[in-house]
């Protein structure tokens, strides 16, 4: 599985802002990963096991080892897209249409494993499927989307775990009740 680098360099850009960019480029020349020995570009194929134990290292050098970090990353991620690129796709409280459209979003980060939507009448479940390795960065920050862009689009719900790699389950999957 492949990491596109559009999330990469997002993520770069994120982390100069909030801590600058001196510190954010000596925390990337301390890494070894060999994807940073060379520019990385918006549709480079970052090795999945490389782009996770960099953003390990970075939640570990920035948020104390917090791994509701990758969450934050998510939900910031989401108001970001819903001002650029995802701008004018949604209409305020088009939150069941938010998620529906989420696995054609995964599907411009990730070239493997898959994210659908169930839903029904009272609920959506976001559900990701054959992810490997299975790491809480793809359930916090996928689900953190959801929520950010949930909120942004003012459509007040919550997301409720049924499963998660973070409990060690092979799938994730979060019901989100929206009517909507």
């Amino acid at each position: 599985m492949h990491v596109k680098g559009n999330a990469w360099l997002s993520r770069g850009e994120a982390m100069e802002k909030a801590f600058g960019a001196e510190r954010w480029q000596a925390f990337v020349k301390s890494q070894s990963a060999p994807f940073l020995k060379s520019p990385v570009m918006p549709i480079s194929r970052i090795p999945v096991v490389e782009f996770l134990a960099v953003h390990d290292a970075l939640v570990k050098e920035f948020y104390g080892g917090d791994q509701k970090a990758y969450w934050r990353f998510g939900e910031s991620s989401a108001e970001w897209a819903l001002q650029h690129q995802l701008r004018g796709l949604f209409a305020n409280e088009e939150g069941r249409r938010f998620l529906q459209f989420s696995p054609t979003i995964y599907k411009g980060y990730f070239d493997g494993g898959e994210l659908v939507t169930e839903a029904k009448p009272a609920y959506v479940d976001l559900v990701i499927r054959g992810v490997e390795p299975r790491h809480v960065y793809f359930e916090f920050s996928i689900i953190g989307f959801a929520v950010g862009g949930l909120r942004v689009l003012g459509v007040p719900t919550e997301a409720k775990c049924i499963s998660g790699f973070s409990k060690g389950d092979a799938e994730v999957r979060y019901r989100f009740e929206v009517m909507k």
